[in-house]
């Protein structure tokens, strides 16, 4: 089992996900939103790691994606297509969700669309073999 420790680098963005085998766990922020307030404070969160464990951690930009009624793209669509794609490697499941928000989303991208995956004790056991952008 590994341990991760989480520093202040979510601050005022969307908790990371950690993806276990059955379950999800939504990280909890450690501090406010940084430089907005004259004195700060953060704490360090852990959570332990097991092999098969994915974690995404992501903007907004991704999760309130519009389509053309305003309905957003959200969590519960992003967690679905995490799930769907967890025999992926990193750079694939990445691919896949721009690939998903691009879709759904009408007219032009109006927010950052940043996503970082990081699989936890083993290879993904597919690839679609198009390298990350």
């Amino acid at each position: 089992m590994q341990t991760l420790q989480q520093r202040p680098n979510i601050c005022g963005h969307n908790p990371p996900l950690l993806l276990r085998k059955d379950s999800v766990e939504r990280m909890t922020a450690t501090a406010t939103v940084i430089g907005l307030f004259r004195d700060w404070e953060c704490s360090v969160a852990e959570a332990h790691l097991e092999s098969g464990d994915i974690l995404c951690i992501y903007t907004d930009g991704i999760t309130e994606a519009s389509d053309k009624d305003g309905k957003e793209f959200g969590e519960a669509r992003l967690l679905e297509l995490l799930r769907q794609s967890r025999s992926l490697d990193a750079a694939s499941i990445v691919q896949k969700v721009e690939q998903a928000v691009e879709q759904f989303r009408s007219g032009e991208q109006e927010d950052d669309l940043t996503m970082v995956i990081a699989r936890i004790g083993r290879p993904a056991t597919k690839t679609n073999g198009v390298p990350f952008r």
